[in-house]
């Protein structure tokens, strides 16, 4: 079980015991499990947090033609262990909703006790480690996956709540102040 996601039932993930109440935000973007989570990984350590891995499954719903099939899809996921943000993770798989065209899925848990004027400092962190902009899909990807689907809006009003500008196009051109400085070093 994913600490705090009853959803998911394979997955193990250590669940921080201060931990009580948390929000879950499934978020879907245009770059692979992998590259979500690398990306993850390097802004959390890049402020100097340690953080913990983990692998799982997931059951995911594909439709054949009228017919919903269960499937189950490999997740990666990564939780942050101490720091200001201590407790918030992300989980991301990818699977194939119809016919053809991946979409991957990414699965955000935020603690409500983690500093929230940090987050959108390091989502756009995040972003910039990814290959490219997380909600940013080509008109091809679109075309396989559906052009109309509402994960696409979702995803941009998302992201832009979190601190991430829908308009930047490029991932070299966010505006990032990262890594934070500890509070005795500014001083």
């Amino acid at each position: 079980m994913f600490g705090y996601n009853s959803r998911s039932d394979d997955v193990a993930i250590p669940l921080l015991q201060s931990v009580e109440h948390a929000t879950v935000h499934e978020i879907p973007v245009c770059v692979g499990p992998v590259d979500t989570v690398r990306a993850f990984r390097l802004a959390a350590e890049s402020a100097g947090w340690r953080v913990v891995r983990h692998e799982g499954k997931r059951p995911v719903h594909r439709m054949a033609i009228i017919i919903p099939l269960q499937q189950s899809a490999r997740t990666f996921g990564i939780l942050i262990d101490d720091g200001p943000l201590e407790g918030a993770a992300m989980q991301a798989w990818s699977h194939t909703p119809g016919s053809a065209g991946e979409i991957t899925t990414t699965e955000w848990v935020l603690p409500d006790v983690i500093d929230h004027e940090m987050w959108p400092s390091f989502i756009r962190a995040w972003a910039r480690e990814l290959p490219r902009m997380p909600n940013r899909w080509t008109f091809g990807e679109r075309s396989r996956i559906g052009y109309f689907l509402p994960e696409y809006g979702r995803s941009r009003r998302r992201l832009k709540a979190w601190g991430l500008d829908p308009k930047v196009k490029r991932v070299e051109d966010i505006d990032l102040n990262w890594p934070p400085i500890p509070s005795e070093e500014s001083e």
